[in-house]
């Protein structure tokens, strides 16, 4: 087996959460955690990821069945975290090298510094590393304690600190690379003697040095890495964080948001340069827009929506799987779905693609440089071909398509007649 493998708990349901699924699948800018967290350790270059699953175990593993590198381990008892990698074992038989060790819950950890970890381990060729970092307000977290020189000694949960141990700053996450098999006599020595009950990871590191191995603190994460998602509370402050890193990126690259902190972007879309989004826009799902565009005010484009180059999206439209051609037009106050429009079309105010007739969804399909007047409805399944003209407040039934060139009126709509 290559290496190195990652293992990803996240067996567990959040009680605080007070929600029925399991907490890893809460959403974070359109996304579940723990595809954050699969991500991150890939990008670090784990080859081979086990998700340790348990309550809504299906529901997770539905969520990560199209990642083909992730395999599955199950633990069917809730015995601490010790417990949740020893039931691993057997997927990483006869496997020799690093394993991350990460959780689920912490959705903002980036690929570098976990990356970093992995070529300290193997640089010091440590039986343990753990990745630590300083927060203002350690609450909630294990502490790291070290010696006078600054070694690291063990980590004690916050419910089992004494009080001069709770006021230290420096924090366990749940970040680790261990040495596999070494890892698993450990893990046979726990001891559950301890607040909960449980089988604690945390005290396998201590473990490892009573028997002379090597094992390291350092202190690579950031504030904003270890994150861990407990609550709505929490839910909320990671969905701004991740929000913030995202508009970020597109700026970086060519984008312009006029103002990011009321603009969202899921983490899945791309934006292309010189494309412009204005105040209070909404890009959900996998959604593509091209360059040059301009998006918003109070646009909301939704999962499978391409804006081909230089499309103009305006104030309250919306777009849901529809594909825009070059050079299109929609300004203000269109729902567009299901929908392939193709280029220089001209959508007026109101117009509508009514895609849904209480059983079925149907597609539109509207030909270059086409216009639909303000207030027109198209009801799929339905063409519009080139040039066509669907006059102000027109409704296009079912099947009746428009003709190239082509002008209809009224509703439901009829061919324009010629005058005189």
């Amino acid at each position: 087996m290559n290496g190195p493998v990652a293992i990803i708990l996240a067996a567990g349901q959040g009680k605080r959460m007070k929600s029925d699924k399991a907490k890893v699948l809460h959403e974070v800018s359109g996304r579940p955690m723990i595809h954050y967290v699969v991500d991150a350790a890939r990008g670090a270059g784990a080859k081979r990821i086990v998700v340790v699953v348990g309550y809504d175990a299906e529901s997770v593993r539905s969520c990560l069945a199209d990642d083909h590198d992730v395999v599955f381990a199950t633990q069917t008892e809730q015995l601490g975290t010790g417990h949740a990698v020893k039931v691993c074992r057997g997927l990483l038989e006869g496997y020799h090298g690093p394993a991350l060790v990460l959780v689920g819950d912490e959705p903002l950890l980036r690929p570098e510094p976990l990356a970093d970890l992995l070529e300290r381990q193997r640089a010091e060729q440590a039986a343990c590393l753990l990745g630590s970092t300083i927060l203002p307000d350690p609450t909630g977290f294990g502490r790291i304690l070290r010696d006078a020189a600054g070694r690291f000694l063990r980590i004690v949960e916050e419910r089992d600190c004494t009080p001069e141990e709770r006021a230290l700053a420096e924090v366990n996450p749940s970040c680790y690379v261990f040495e596999l098999p070494g890892l698993w006599d450990v893990l046979d020595r726990l001891d559950p003697g301890n607040a909960q009950g449980e089988y604690y990871l945390t005290d396998a590191p201590a473990i490892l040095m009573s028997l002379g191995r090597k094992v390291t603190a350092l202190n690579v994460l950031s504030p904003d890495d270890v994150l861990g998602v407990n609550s709505r509370q929490h839910l909320a402050q990671a969905e701004a964080i991740m929000r913030c890193r995202v508009n970020d990126h597109w700026m970086t690259e060519g984008v312009t948001l006029i103002d990011p902190q009321s603009t969202h972007i899921d983490g899945r879309a791309t934006i292309g340069p010189d494309t412009v989004i204005h105040p209070h826009t909404v890009i959900s799902g996998r959604v593509r827009v091209g360059a040059r565009c301009r998006v918003g005010p109070f646009a909301h484009l939704r999962d499978g929506t391409v804006l081909e180059d230089g499309v103009e999206v305006g104030a309250f439209v919306e777009i849901n799987r529809s594909t825009l051609g070059e050079g299109t037009l929609a300004r203000h106050l269109a729902y567009l779905g299901d929908a392939a429009i193709g280029k220089g079309v001209n959508i007026g105010a109101t117009a509508v693609t009514a895609n849904f007739d209480g059983e079925r969804k149907s597609r539109t399909t509207i030909g270059d440089h086409a216009r639909l007047g303000a207030g027109a409805i198209m009801v799929a399944p339905v063409t519009v071909g080139e040039r066509a003209v669907v006059g102000a407040n027109a409704v296009v039934t079912r099947n009746h398509d428009v003709a190239p060139g082509q002008t209809v009126v009224g509703a439901p709509a009829r061919p324009l007649e010629p005058k005189g």
